[in-house]
């Protein structure tokens, strides 16, 4: 029984719908890249050569930051702290190509969307790093999780518009889409943050007493 409610955790579902969400983009959204007759490589052709670093640090990004979540690399602290400042590097790297393509590729709204989205990442995850640098454990986990949740918007809004009902909007519905996921991921990690402190007060205790020690 005990191996069963392991099995089920809640992060082990998490990751599972989080990969199963990277594997429907991948295919539905990203599968003209194998393509060059795709027409949407029109759209991209003003980004030139700025697309490829940013599709790079963007898959870096999502994949190290999944993977900061997990307890046994937590507890191999040279190993975390390398696929950390992977995640790190991977982030702001993929924020600034993002945010240099909108000024060729997007309409102004979009673009706005874009640069707020770029400045909010690069924001969580650098203040993520200080905190790490200053043994702050505690407050560091939680500012990458609010990075990591930003990122992650990336996947989500391109698997909300694939129902017929949204992509109906058009760009319309993509803006609309995108600020919601971004305050709605804010308050669900807000949310998730403060129900972990009080449904376990312990671990707070040893990450603040970790923070102590350093």
């Amino acid at each position: 029984m005990v191996r069963v409610e392991r099995a089920l955790n809640p992060k082990h579902i998490l990751f599972a719908a989080m990969g199963a969400m990277l594997l429907f983009v991948l295919w539905n959204n990203e599968r003209f890249l194998l393509n060059p007759a795709d027409p949407h490589w029109q759209h991209l052709a003003p980004a030139g050569w700025r697309f490829p670093p940013h599709g790079i640090f963007g898959s870096v990004a999502l994949v190290t930051g999944a993977l900061q979540f997990s307890s046994r690399l937590r507890r191999n602290r040279p190993r975390h702290r390398l696929i950390g400042r992977t995640y790190a590097v991977a982030a702001i790297g993929t924020c600034c190509f993002a945010m240099w393509m909108a000024t060729f590729i997007s309409p102004w709204f979009l673009t706005l969307f874009t640069w707020t989205q770029g400045i909010s990442l690069m924001l969580c995850t650098g203040i993520g790093v200080a905190m790490a640098r200053r043994r702050k454990f505690e407050w560091h986990r939680s500012w990458m999780m609010r990075s990591y949740a930003i990122a992650l918007i990336f996947i989500e809004g391109r698997v909300l518009m694939a129902i017929p009902w949204f992509a109906a909007g058009g760009l319309d519905s993509v803006v609309a889409v995108n600020w919601l996921l971004l305050v709605v991921s804010l308050v669900v990690v807000e949310l998730w943050l403060q129900w972990e402190k009080l449904r376990f007060p312990q671990k707070e205790k040893e990450l603040a007493a970790l923070s102590r020690a350093g």
